[in-house]
């Protein structure tokens, strides 16, 4: 087995998302150093070599990405899937082409500085790593297509995951979509852009969650005082059902169904012309998690429904944003990329980038960098609120001028007079939304300092 030896200042892991938006900011902050990216992916862009084709952005393109590269035409755009492949592309042939950043694909990390060839095994790779090793892989993304699922099958039963749904060729007796997120919307959107008849669809929902108007993330909407900013619904809210009330009617969050009260916040984003899509299928089920598929049922957590051998089932459970433990950022030899602001992981990684340049010391780099785990919970979104907006106030005063000049932070596509007025406007609100934020984290969490990080699910609601 043959050993090369490398040298470099950083050996990021993984090549995702929040690989590259690292990479690229550590060259732009460091002109000397040199980085080592390796990845088990034959190319750039992490999760979205094994999405779906029909897959696009969620957010604005105007958000995402790298800092030194503007994704398609940015602004309000959903890139596709080839779209964002293709920019990761463009991006790593340009840091490589810096000199200072060697990529290698297709590549398993060993641990301690070690990575192995998946294609020819008896080729290894030993890095002497002069400063951090950057684990980019932590958050863990997964999309169906990249486990089996999490349920029991019997033989004969159709379960493909909505990669495959581009590929069918003989119509079945009638779809199942199973799963709340993001991918099963997809899914059924998919189906119906398709021609599928509504009554041919079945939409197994374990649970309902609230949805972004992506209407109201766009691109200088972001301080719209008309709609009603954090900080004022915050300031004008005593308990967590208030807040979702007034985000609701504010148009700020949106929900499937007017009879049924959300208990999860998972940052899934639709259009109002999606909503009324989704909302065209009248078999949903609402009986909890599919705990099994048999060739004549369907059995769930809360009871069980009937389907058959024609039918397909669509598998849309990975959990693409799942909560993991929180680890701090810097940790001696080695920094682990996390979220630092709600659902924005390119954007943190950058950040984490920033923090790493600056000459100041390991606890003072964690303090600017407080994990925002990804909401999973309704409260969740109370909390992950609470830590990004203290961090956003820590970034200003450390460094404001980077943070207003970041491509990928959402602020800086907003003209200066309006966040100068949604400034003045949040002061006012500050004072009673600290108040009744605090108050709504001791409500939900038992305490203020436990919100950060909790795992644990929440009492059910009776709504």
């Amino acid at each position: 087995m043959s050993v090369e030896s490398l040298e470099a200042d950083y050996l990021v892991v993984g090549a995702g998302a929040m690989g590259m938006a690292f990479s690229d900011e550590i060259l732009a902050q460091q002109p000397d150093a040199r980085i080592v990216l390796a990845d088990r992916h034959a190319r750039a862009g992490g999760h979205w070599n094994d999405a779906y084709s029909y897959v696009s952005l969620h957010q604005p393109a105007a958000y995402y990405g790298v800092n030194s590269e503007k994704l398609g035409s940015g602004g309000a755009a959903l890139a596709s899937r080839a779209e964002v492949l293709s920019y990761y592309e463009r991006v790593l042939r340009k840091l490589c082409g810096t000199g200072r950043l060697e990529h290698f694909p297709m590549c398993e990390y060993q641990g301690d500085g070690s990575f192995r060839s998946i294609v020819q095994p008896e080729r290894s790779y030993r890095v002497e790593v002069r400063k951090k090793t950057v684990d980019a892989t932590y958050m863990n993304v997964q999309v169906p297509s990249m486990r089996p699922p999490a349920y029991q099958v019997s033989p004969g039963v159709a379960v493909v995951p909505p990669n495959e749904l581009p590929r069918v060729r003989e119509a079945p007796s009638g779809y199942v979509v199973i799963g709340a997120g993001k991918t099963a919307m997809d899914a059924v959107l998919f189906l119906l852009d398709q021609g599928v008849e509504p009554g041919h669809i079945r939409w197994i929902m374990p649970n309902d969650a609230w949805l972004l108007d992506r209407a109201q993330i766009q691109p200088g909407r972001m301080t719209d005082g008309a709609l009603g900013s954090p900080m004022q619904v915050f300031a004008e809210s005593r308990s967590l059902k208030e807040v979702f009330t007034l985000l609701e009617s504010n148009q700020r969050v949106l929900r499937l169904d007017e009879r049924v009260w959300p208990t999860k916040y998972r940052c899934a984003t639709v259009t109002l012309e999606e909503l009324d899509q989704l909302r065209r299928l009248e078999q949903v089920v609402r009986m909890g998690r599919v705990v099994r598929i048999e060739p004549g049922e369907i059995v769930l957590e809360q009871g069980s429904i009937p389907t058959d051998a024609g039918q397909l089932h669509v598998d849309c459970t990975a959990d693409g944003l799942a909560k993991r433990e929180v680890r701090p950022v810097f940790e001696g030899a080695k920094i682990t990329l996390q979220s630092l602001f709600m659902c924005q992981q390119v954007f943190s990684a950058a950040v984490i980038a920033r923090v790493e340049s600056l000459d100041e010391d390991e606890k003072t780099k964690n303090e600017l960098c407080q994990v925002v785990p990804h909401p999973e919970f309704s409260r969740d979104f109370i909390a992950a609120m609470a830590v990004g907006m203290e961090n956003i106030r820590r970034w200003g005063l450390k460094f404001g001028r980077w943070l207003r000049g970041s491509r990928l932070f959402m602020a800086h596509h907003e003209p200066l007079h309006k966040l100068l007025l949604a400034g003045l406007r949040d002061r006012r609100h500050l004072p009673a939304a600290a108040e009744n934020l605090g108050r709504i984290l001791e409500q939900e969490f038992g305490s203020p300092e436990r919100a950060a990080g909790s795992q644990a699910a929440p009492k059910q609601n009776p709504e």
